[in-house]
């Protein structure tokens, strides 16, 4: 099935401006709550780098990282670059471009695929504290018209959006596209937040059909 890429790239932004608005409100009540002063643009980076991790796997889950897919990532790069963080993580020693990991073995970028959870691990520990501390206020003082999770599960949904999405844009291997998206955010989040709040559910793991209506 053909999907309109133009519709599919509007769709991929609303999903990543609702993201952004959800940080923002997150960094506010965050302050309100803790009393610190929490700089909201270093979660809106480290959502970036998560986003096009998960995005990646996407992408490389077929075996072909091709141009289109290149382009649908590197839009989601407005705050954080995952390729610029992995150059520093290894002291300058791995320089990668979206073009490079294209052109790699399909071993190889498996490889870089199951390498990434521990290759940010500690910024997906930092970009899931404030969530959870606030989602974990919420439910012990109340007052305040939301649920517990709310916040890292409305993230949740619109990462899964946004990849679903991108499973779309070359309408191959769709449903194994997205499984690897969701094993990638359960990778990368998922541990931290059973740690920070044991007795809450992350989200429902299911890509919602109606994003692309």
């Amino acid at each position: 099935m053909e999907y309109d890429r133009q519709d599919i790239l509007d769709k991929a932004a609303e999903a990543y401006d609702h993201a952004e608005a959800t940080i923002r409100a997150m960094d506010g009540v965050f302050q309100n709550v803790t009393g610190s002063n929490y700089d909201a643009e270093l979660t809106l980076a480290q959502f970036d780098m998560i986003l096009q991790g998960v995005l990646l796997s996407v992408a490389c889950a077929d075996g072909v990282f091709d141009p289109i897919e290149q382009d649908f990532v590197r839009q989601f790069a407005m705050h954080g670059d995952l390729l610029e963080y992995i150059r520093s993580d290894s002291n300058g020693e791995i320089e990668l471009t979206w073009d490079v990991i294209a052109n790699l073995p399909e071993e190889v970028s498996s490889t870089l695929i199951q390498v990434l959870p521990q290759v940010l691990d500690d910024q997906c520990e930092s970009f899931v504290y404030p969530l959870a501390a606030v989602d974990f206020s919420y439910s012990q003082f109340g007052g305040i018209e939301t649920t517990p999770g709310t916040f890292l599960k409305s993230i949740e949904i619109d990462m899964i959006k946004i990849a679903g999405l991108l499973a779309m844009v070359d309408s191959d291997d769709t449903e194994e596209e997205l499984c690897a998206a969701v094993s990638m955010i359960y990778e990368l989040e998922g541990k931290h937040w059973r740690d920070l709040l044991p007795d809450k559910a992350l989200g429902s793991g299911q890509y919602p059909n109606s994003s692309i209506q």
